[in-house]
């Protein structure tokens, strides 16, 4: 199940980034958003971050809703729950310019799923996840988790291993939408997967997605996360 031939590095560029909205009207402040996580959030099969997940959920998002995104970026390929509870969540923040996050997007567990944790130690530590944020950032911050992807159909696993970690994938999925159920602050994003029809999704390794991969998950993610943000956010220019 570990086996994997092709090991890409995590995307290069700035991990920061602001998209800029050309509309009608005066200028809206940004929503600051700060992605932490695992290979995915750090962009394994994109050469830059603005070509992987962060940037183009950023440029989806201001499409969608007309307001500008700033964005930070804050993972490590191979990540688990406990390593970005432990080890990543002084990204949260920029002490130097005083930017600190409306909103905070997890992406990460498929880790976890590759090593076999138990659905409720999982649940538990992304129930301590949830508590270290909120200790750095406060109780009003919504965090968002995005869902663990559908591996039934991943090229770069054994073809004996697909369909049963595809179902402890999704178990410990359920463990994360439980969470959001019990936790109002706390929120389930359902990821979807790559499209259906034929194109250049996946990267080189067969695992993570491409930047055709991330900017097509990325309208997905966009869809369901703007309306949340617009809802729990408002922008206070309206």
């Amino acid at each position: 199940m570990r086996r994997q031939p092709t090991r890409l590095p995590e995307a290069g560029g700035a991990t920061e980034g602001l998209t800029e909205h050309h509309g009608p009207g005066p200028a809206r402040p940004p929503l600051r958003l700060v992605m932490i996580g695992d290979s995915v959030a750090a962009g394994v099969g994109a050469p830059a971050l603005g070509e992987a997940l962060a940037g183009h959920l950023a440029a989806a998002l201001t499409r969608m809703t007309g307001r500008p995104v700033s964005w930070r970026v804050s993972a490590r390929a191979g990540a688990t729950l406990p390593y970005v509870r432990r080890s990543l969540l002084t990204g949260l923040t920029d002490p130097t310019s005083r930017w600190t996050p409306d909103l905070v997007l997890v992406v990460a567990g498929t880790n976890d799923a590759l090593r076999l944790c138990r659905p409720r130690a999982f649940r538990a530590e992304a129930r301590r996840l949830v508590r270290d944020i909120r200790l750095r950032l406060g109780d009003d911050v919504p965090v968002v988790f995005t869902g663990l992807p559908d591996l039934r159909g991943v090229e770069g696993l054994p073809p004996a291993a697909r369909a049963p970690l595809g179902q402890y994938v999704r178990l410990l999925d359920r463990q994360l939408r439980a969470l959001a159920r019990q936790d109002p602050g706390v929120h389930h994003l359902y990821s979807g997967g790559m499209p259906e029809i034929p194109g250049p999704w996946i990267a080189e390794d067969r695992f993570h997605p491409s930047p055709e991969g991330y900017r097509a998950w990325a309208r997905v993610l966009a869809g369901r996360l703007s309306t949340l943000t617009e809802t729990l956010l408002p922008d206070p220019v309206r």
